[in-house]
């Protein structure tokens, strides 16, 4: 190598450590500081989700999600804490599996059925998004303060992630 190339040689080097510092900061700007993120899950839901989820009990939609339930969905699930009316329709108290979705899945599954559901119909037109908001409420009204709180994690967390990558 004469002395030519030995300079070109050190020139790029010096261009490729000063583009991977910049990529490098970069990518550390585009990750934002660690004290923005939400490390429970309770993320502003209002701010730029649908503010439906996780579901506020209120003791009107309780009440109302009873009777909703009594009139569409306790044929197949039985009462809420069991046992199902049908084989293959869990039961959605504490005892069941219900609690361990988030609240926008179950407000899907509900609108639509379920994925693998066999026997369950889709509810959309046949229930407006506050009565099936009202029929949830009901079912995690039977559940322990502690599911509850569990569940209620749960949903926050799902919602924040639905908020950051933009899909349901």
């Amino acid at each position: 190598m004469d002395g030519i190339d030995i300079l070109d040689s050190m020139r790029l080097k010096k261009r490729l450590v000063a583009a991977s510092l910049l990529f490098v900061v970069a990518v550390l700007g585009a990750c934002g500081d660690a004290n923005d993120a939400n490390i429970d899950g309770a993320a502003s839901i209002d701010a730029a989700g649908s503010g439906k989820f996780p579901i506020e009990l209120t003791s009107s939609r309780i009440e109302s999600g009873n009777l909703i339930y009594s009139q569409n969905c306790a044929s197949c699930h039985g009462p809420v804490q069991g046992p199902a009316a049908i084989d293959p329709a869990p039961v959605h108290g504490d005892a069941g599996h219900t609690w361990h979705h988030p609240d926008r899945l179950l407000y899907q599954w509900t609108l639509d059925r379920p994925p693998l559901a066999t026997i369950m119909p889709a509810f959309r037109g046949a229930l407006s998004d506050e009565e099936v908001l009202a029929v949830l409420a009901y079912i995690k009204s039977s559940w322990p303060p502690e599911i509850q709180e569990r569940q209620n994690l749960g949903s926050a967390q799902y919602e924040a992630q639905v908020i950051e990558f933009g899909t349901d």
